[in-house]
């Protein structure tokens, strides 16, 4: 069978299973879905603020944005899920901010019956893009418009999007930076970000099998993978997404050109730390 059949016929075997296990649900959802008069927005809302309320030309600052999900429901995180799209923004900023990669925070494993595995957000989760003030910049008000667009469910799933926006004032050096209330926790979320993975790190090893990939911490404890999606057609995140111990073996759908992309959570003794790995079988 091709690369393209084999994918379909496991995309198929997806759909039979998330529609076999998300039909009931939906089926006993029915009165509250019609009662129900808005969307996703009922549900889930964005909010954002800045670590600095006023700033020099040439620094760098925290915009963060505020996932604030309804209790009981759960929205996607940005990589591979069963069923569900994950949550998207579209930032929207004057020529004079150059926006960095966003940092997402790691995702939480959501198993449902029927097999279906999703990653998602439940509660507050506060995602960082870090951004430069560009040199020369005058004295002036930045203003940060944030769109979003988003699934989110709980015994139905419902479509939504969101806006936020905040603001900063661009002062002279001979001003002070003013810091916002939140500074100190998002100062410490940034420092908390995910590792870059390092193959030849002395802690760490990862070795490429016919049809696997095996990622070993000396430390650790437990290690979960959360897939994202650069990552190759793999054969259960379900049962090779996390492992017991200090060793974690990822199986693909096939051995050649495999790409092993996405947040890893390792727990060690010490406490939990996550890196951010794409690795290419050589």
């Amino acid at each position: 069978m091709s690369q393209c059949g084999k994918r379909t016929e496991r995309m198929q075997s997806v759909i039979k299973r998330a529609i076999g296990a998300l039909g009931l649900v939906v089926v006993a959802s029915t009165t509250a879905a019609e009662a129900q008069p808005m969307g996703g927005e009922a549900h889930l809302s964005i909010e954002s603020t800045t670590d600095l309320s006023s700033m020099h030309a040439g620094e760098t600052g925290l915009l963060a944005i505020d996932i604030i999900v309804q209790e009981g429901w759960h929205t996607y995180w940005p990589g591979i899920s069963d069923t569900g799209y994950g949550i998207s923004f579209d930032i929207d900023t004057p020529d004079s901010v150059e926006l960095k990669d966003p940092i997402w925070p790691s995702p939480e494993r959501y198993l449902q019956r029927g097999g279906i595995l999703d990653h998602t957000y439940e509660g507050t989760q506060t995602v960082l893009v870090p951004f430069v003030i560009r040199e020369n910049t005058p004295d002036s008000v930045v203003v940060f418009t944030i769109k979003a667009n988003y699934l989110v469910c709980d015994q139905v799933c419902l479509p939504g999007k969101g806006s936020a926006s905040t603001s900063l004032h661009v002062v002279d050096d001979a001003s002070e930076q003013v810091q916002t209330s939140r500074y100190d926790e998002l100062r410490a979320q940034l420092e908390q970000r995910p590792q870059a993975f390092n193959a030849k790190d002395a802690a760490v090893r990862l070795q490429w099998i016919s049809k696997a990939a095996a990622i070993m911490f000396r430390d650790a404890t437990r290690i979960e993978f959360y897939p994202d999606n650069e990552c190759s057609e793999l054969e259960s995140v379900i049962e090779d997404g996390q492992a017991e111990g200090n060793r974690l073996e990822v199986r693909f759908t096939e051995s050649e050109n495999k790409v092993l992309s996405g947040r890893l959570r390792v727990t060690t003794p010490e406490g939990v730390v996550h890196y951010d790995i794409n690795e290419h079988a050589l």
